[in-house]
């Protein structure tokens, strides 16, 4: 099957993937890790399997979800990773027999996070996903799944890495959402489909976290956003605890069938099953909705830039913030030149709040400056939840370390209509996704209108003969110097022909009054005669409030208007913290030290002012890059705050240990709550992931906190929980513990004897309220 053949055959019917793997293997009683049992029990999986190609799938998938280098060594699985994932597939074809049913290596995240949010590298991952992804391709897969992803990043790091292997091999991309159809790092399903629209992949998914019902309105969205076929695989309803401690799925096969006919229904064009679902799921699933032809989808026409938390609309104007700008600027300059990005970030904020819609950034004399700078201004603008960028960059190899390291879907900025130019902006775009700036000139600017409209229109027919739509290119119609005697109403005329030939446009518009007197009026003058004839975007002085207001008073005289931006405000010192404006942040706490004793400062203000980020991040306000940023920020406050207390008032909050149990990898939510808790004034020991109870035993022996954390992720893992619970009260230690994970509910846990937290910011008001008993 190639990649023609598979999208062929997606429309003329639903295709059906298998149910889950982990939770069935664990109903006949294994525990330990399921990729294991490619090596010491072929039989188990291959019956599973069986079952699943019994039950009528036309995907089956390889018992791999796990089987990556890190995440097999976090789990210390020994066996050889080319054994695991080769046996996979050999089992996998063994099940499949004669029948007309294909298989997919499996695939899923490293259980790291990626630069900027936790320290593996975008390469290392890379190379995680291409090593796995070249044993199950060797071994004969038909195909390949990524799945339950949280990190776009992470993703595009497979994507990238499984593309390369082979250019003809098809790919399903899934990420897995919240029920706010965002993920844990921030990103939505619309993110989420622009970007996946882009790249080279075939089919766009969401699976897992949530039972079928939740996950409707969820799939909704990726249905009217992506451009490409869809895929689903919901779980099998909240997990809940048997009388014989084991886990089961609420949802019943009938019920999950009747659910799935919702998902056909919305326009899904493959169906499967997650966490709880079983091969009676599955075969249920197949014989209701089989033959069943895919529904045409209304998918939203409109174009999108967006960063890893933001979305912006191009239409029906785009304001590109211009002031990251360090050429010609000798101080700016040589801050970038030592890798000091402090005034990167407070120009990204002041234009924000100026109301650009995107940045433009442009690092200055690119032969002083190396990739690493590059990808640390891209990590850096990633960090701050900044806006969409615009990467204004001339070296190839510093926009393709830029675009590998950027989250979301940025401008390319720019390409002339030189041939060789040309090819490097299909591979980019193609590669890494994104819109692309093309300007109307190859070696030098034309002088007339019609000279710029005829290279752009040339340009644009190779850029759409080798598969960039029109739809990804702003053509800039390149504004000139009015001082140098050069008329702009060649501009102007440019942007008319281009608009009646149906492209879209962006001008700098700065470059107009350059070295004029008044410059804002002759900004904003021309301005207003681009966007009558049809401007779509400008790169341009955000402070100007003259331009900004014309931008709006044009808008609304041609019967259009500017969505508000939704700014975040806050209280002035949760905004320092947010914002990482350290130095504000410092002149605030010494001008508190006038009026309150540190440790008031601590307690009292600087605590509770994280206690309120936390509340933020719990409502979806904020996410994980938010919160880290706010971490790192608060924590040497707390610290100088700490040098100033008295002997006898160097104490913290409390003491709190946290751990994932042992068996479970998984420690994003757990690092997320020990993040908070610490910024918070907590004394936090962080015992890491797959902790056994003794260790956790030992360690609270030796260290007596006042509260101990767990989190379980998996079903499998979530009856640790009660082990630890029963070792510490075995050894007659009473200490609160509050457990949390994806798998965990109030139920399980009152049954455990446990207090339950949904998220980090319950989890620090329940430990505070319990300390004050």
């Amino acid at each position: 099957m190639n990649r023609k053949e598979f999208l062929q055959m997606l429309n003329e019917k639903i295709y059906f993937l298998d149910g889950a793997y982990g939770t069935e293997f664990f109903k006949k009683g294994f525990k330990g890790v399921i990729e294991t049992l490619n090596i010491t029990d072929k039989e188990m999986v291959f019956d599973l399997q069986k079952a699943y190609v019994d039950a009528g799938v036309d995907f089956l998938l390889t018992n791999t979800f796990s089987a990556n280098r890190l995440k097999l060594k976090s789990l210390k699985v020994s066996y050889d990773i080319k054994d695991i994932n080769y046996n996979a597939v050999k089992i996998a074809k063994k099940a499949v027999g004669q029948r007309n049913v294909y298989v997919l290596g499996d695939i899923s995240s490293t259980g790291f996070l990626i630069e900027p949010l936790g320290e593996l590298s975008f390469n290392e991952a890379y190379d995680v996903f291409k090593e796995q992804g070249e044993i199950l391709l060797n071994a004969g897969v038909d195909g390949f799944i990524i799945e339950t992803m949280s990190d776009l990043k992470e993703l595009k790091a497979a994507i990238l890495a499984l593309r390369d292997l082979s250019q003809d091999i098809p790919i399903i991309a899934q990420m897995t959402f919240e029920e706010n159809s965002k993920a844990v790092t921030g990103t939505s399903v619309e993110i989420f489909a622009s970007l996946l629209n882009d790249l080279d992949i075939d089919v766009i998914g969401i699976n897992c976290t949530l039972e079928p019902e939740k996950l409707l309105s969820v799939f909704r969205e990726l249905a009217q956003y992506s451009k490409k076929p869809i895929s689903v695989e919901p779980n099998a309803g909240k997990p809940k605890l048997q009388r014989d401690g084991s886990i089961v799925y609420k949802t019943s096969p009938e019920k999950f069938a009747i659910y799935m006919e919702d998902f056909v229904e919305i326009g899904a064009n493959i169906v499967g099953g997650c966490c709880g679902t079983s091969p009676e799921h599955i075969r249920l699933m197949v014989e209701f909705l089989k033959n069943r032809k895919p529904k045409k989808r209304k998918i939203i026409a409109e174009e999108f830039v967006s960063s890893r938390t933001k979305l912006q609309k191009i239409s029906p104007f785009l304001i590109i913030g211009e002031k990251i700008n360090a050429a010609g600027k000798k101080k700016f300059q040589e801050k970038i030149k030592n890798k000091d990005f402090s005034k990167i970030v407070e120009l990204a904020s002041m234009q924000e709040q100026e109301g650009a819609h995107v940045l433009d950034v442009n690092l200055g004399i690119e032969k002083l400056l190396d990739k690493s700078h590059f990808s640390l201004a891209v990590n850096t603008l990633d960090k701050i939840g900044s806006l969409p960028l615009s990467l204004d960059i001339q070296e190839f190899e510093f926009m393709e370390e830029a675009l590998k390291e950027y989250v979301g879907r940025p401008i390319i900025n720019s390409s002339t209509a030189k041939k060789e130019k040309l090819d490097n902006a299909i591979y980019l775009l193609k590669r890494y996704g994104g819109m692309l700036v093309l300007l109307t000139m190859k070696d030098k600017i034309p002088e007339t209108a019609k000279e710029r409209f005829e290279i752009a229109k040339e340009a644009v027919e190779y850029l759409e003969k080798n598969g960039i739509k029109r739809n990804r290119i702003l053509v800039d119609p390149l504004v000139l110097p009015v001082g140098a005697k050069k008329d702009p109403n060649v501009t102007v005329k440019t942007i008319e022909l281009l608009s009646k030939e149906g492209l879209m446009t962006s001008i700098g518009l700065s470059n107009l009054s350059f070295g004029m007197p008044n410059r804002e009026a002759l900004n904003a003058s021309f301005l207003t005669l681009c966007i009558d004839k049809g401007l779509n975007a400008a790169i341009l002085n955000t402070s100007e409030k003259c331009t900004m207001n014309t931008i709006f008073g044009t808008l609304v005289l041609k019967g259009k208007e500017l969505a508000k931006q939704e700014i975040l405000k806050e209280d002035p010192l949760v905004e320092m913290i947010l914002k990482k404006k350290e130095k504000e942040l410092k002149q605030e706490i010494e001008r508190l030290l006038e009026e309150y004793s540190p440790l008031q400062i601590s307690q009292n203000i600087l605590s509770k002012a994280m206690e309120h980020i936390g509340e933020l991040y719990s409502k979806g306000v904020i996410y994980l890059p938010h919160l880290i940023l706010a971490a790192e920020t608060v924590t040497p406050v707390f610290e100088y705050l700490n040098s100033l207390l008295e002997k006898s008032d160097k104490q913290k909050i409390g003491t709190i240990i946290v751990a994932t149990v042992e068996g479970d990898v998984h420690d994003i939510g757990k690092k997320i709550v020990a993040t908070l808790f610490k910024s918070s004034g907590f004394n936090v020991i962080d015992l890491g992931k797959d902790v056994p109870a003794s260790k956790i035993l030992e360690e609270v022996k030796k260290h007596q906190p006042e509260i101990l954390g767990l989190s379980a992720m998996m079903t499998t893992t979530i009856g640790r929980i009660k082990e630890v619970k029963d070792l510490l009260e075995k050894e007659g230690i009473k200490i609160p513990i509050i457990a949390g994970g994806a798998s965990l509910n109030k139920e399980i846990a009152e049954n455990f004897g446990v207090y339950y937290a949904k998220n980090a910011s319950e989890g620090l008001k329940l430990s505070k309220k319990i300390l004050k008993r």
